[in-house]
């Protein structure tokens, strides 16, 4: 059995003891990840955003419960939309990574974060474009058309020519409540109960979708409302 002399105890204890309370004062004084994340993600700038400009990405059926981070999924195109470096044609495909996904059989709440980072641009197939989900659409007993069937120029999310759409239907009022016609405002959710959506606000700066319910469904003929955004 090794003894320490009792002079050594004496250097040694005085020094663990200031090299604990050191790591505990770090430790209680560094911000939480969920306090860093919040000052790294850039919330999106105030704005309306006109639906000519945004991507109508048509839902096959989403089940949080069923996906798991890191998982690839992808969208079609409704309408092609023209935006600065991409041109994206009706049926293409808009492709999206899981950051966060809970939820399932006994869950009180859920929730689905997606990072939108890729496109099959024309000539261009999965070509790096970032894109935001600003809004989100049950499937309605009414089809809708937010867009004209020829594509629409735009650049960084704004609409540069732009034949305005024909008429104003009772979507157009719901995705923009109180605002101008045929636009978006980022966060809206229509037609899904108990459902709420956070751009930028899940891991990574990812888009969260949120629900009170155990999972988070989206049935066929939902669509993901999508859009380069501007944040401050």
């Amino acid at each position: 059995m090794m003894v320490v002399p009792r002079s050594a105890c004496q250097t040694i204890l005085p020094a663990l003891l200031a090299l604990t309370a050191a790591a505990s004062i770090a430790q209680s004084s560094s911000p939480s990840s969920d306090a860093q994340q919040a000052a790294t993600c850039a919330a999106l700038a105030d704005t309306t955003i006109p639906t000519n400009s945004t991507v109508e990405a048509k839902v096959m059926g989403i089940d949080s419960s069923k996906l798991k981070p890191g998982k690839e999924v992808w969208f079609k195109v409704a309408h092609g939309v023209i935006y600065q470096g991409c041109t994206l044609d009706p049926d293409s495909v808009v492709y999206a990574h899981i950051l966060s996904a809970t939820g399932g059989k006994g869950a009180t709440s859920s929730e689905l974060s997606l990072a939108f980072d890729h496109a099959d641009c024309s000539g261009h197939d999965k070509q790096p474009f970032k894109l935001r989900v600003i809004a989100v659409v049950g499937p309605p007993g009414q089809k809708r058309n937010m867009h004209e069937d020829m594509p629409t120029q735009v650049a960084g999310g704004v609409r540069q020519i732009g034949a305005a759409v024909a008429g104003t239907n009772a979507l157009d009022m719901e995705l923009n409540p109180g605002g101008p016609p045929h636009t978006v405002r980022p966060g809206i959710v229509v037609g899904v109960p108990n459902l709420k959506l956070e751009p930028t606000a899940g891991p990574e700066c990812s888009d969260k979708l949120s629900s009170t319910s155990s999972k988070i469904q989206l049935g066929l003929g939902s669509e993901l409302i999508l859009a380069m955004t501007q944040t401050r």
